[in-house]
């Protein structure tokens, strides 16, 4: 069966939901309790591929406290190959406030500000044939956001990986300050896209930053070349794929919405157990649409479904445009 590495971010999320004021005269408000669970970018997408049956690797960064404790215990239970997961006790393991509001979006506070593990992934304690053993690559942008050594060890890695011809995902993850890209930051994601096989991305909200054009379409369609497809995410509007000779579009599904939390984390998993089965783009797009369908209705991205769940899914939902 086919392998995928990991290389990223690892963290926990703290899910905490604004109150509700239930009346107002007497004055009555609900609090949900915040619910713990492991988080990262890259790891939630390691999870979700694991929930679906793919052997699945991780190459990170975390230290030796409790938060560290808890994303190699969250780890082991996925059943994900850890043995590539760095511990480093000078560390702090970041946790990610997340408040969600009464329409399931979130906004995002991570914790400690310091020393923060997610920066860091020294290339020497990196072991290099885990990523030649791989069917399939795979890192978020999140790691690319600061200029250390996370940032030059994964493009190395994806350098690596596309030297020896395996297929490699990139999720943008943009991190955009004042409508702006950091001049290093974007020339950091621009070098690795070069060695990417798969790029993914929201419309609006990331590929109109990736181009000359104020359109994120035609930016998106910039990206593409005849090595790379670009994948556009476009929440409840479904996802697209862009080819040089193509264009697939799949709708997404009808579901309500509990939170966001880790959406497009999970849609990368489908997409990426699609392709790797040799299935289309069509229904890489779909799958990658079901994973997400499926965690949205729940809370966390953790709550992403496992093979049986998401075969479910997919005999009683049916794609908003169907």
């Amino acid at each position: 069966m086919p392998k995928v590495l990991i290389v990223g971010d690892a963290n926990v999320d703290i899910l905490v939901h604004y109150p509700t004021v239930i009346r107002e005269q007497p004055k009555e408000v609900h609090f949900e309790n915040p619910n713990l669970q492991g988080g990262g970018t890259a790891a939630n997408t390691a999870t979700a591929l694991a929930r679906l049956n793919i052997p699945t690797a991780f190459i990170g960064t975390v230290g030796a406290d409790s938060y560290g404790r808890y994303v190699q215990e969250d780890f082991q239970k996925s059943g994900i190959d850890t043995t590539g997961l760095i511990v480093d006790p000078t560390l702090n393991t970041v946790g990610v406030f997340a408040f969600i509001d009464n329409q399931g979006e979130r906004y995002l506070w991570g914790w400690p500000r310091e020393k923060r593990s997610f920066k860091v992934l020294d290339p020497v304690k990196v072991n290099h044939d885990q990523v030649l053993q791989a069917d399939w690559v795979h890192s978020s942008g999140m790691t690319l956001t600061y200029d250390t050594s996370a940032r030059s060890t994964i493009i190395a890695l994806f350098k690596l990986a596309y030297e020896h011809n395996i297929p490699t995902s990139f999720d943008l993850n943009l991190r955009v300050d004042n409508g702006k890209l950091d001049p290093n930051y974007e020339q950091a994601v621009k070098e690795i896209l070069k060695y990417t096989t798969y790029v993914l991305g929201s419309g609006e909200e990331e590929y109109v930053y990736l181009g000359d054009s104020r359109d994120w379409l035609a930016n998106a369609r910039s990206l593409v070349t005849n090595y790379r497809t670009v994948i556009v995410r476009n929440g409840s509007q479904g996802s697209m794929a862009l080819t040089p000779d193509n264009q697939v579009s799949v709708p997404a599904f009808k579901v309500t919405v509990e939170d966001t939390v880790g959406a497009g984390d999970v849609y990368n998993a489908g997409l990426i157990k699609a392709l790797l089965n040799q299935q289309g783009l069509h229904e890489a797009l779909k799958l990658g649409n079901a994973v997400s369908g499926y965690t949205v209705t729940k809370q966390g991205s953790r709550a992403c479904p496992t093979q049986a769940q998401l075969e479910d899914f997919l005999a009683d939902n049916v794609l908003a445009e169907s």
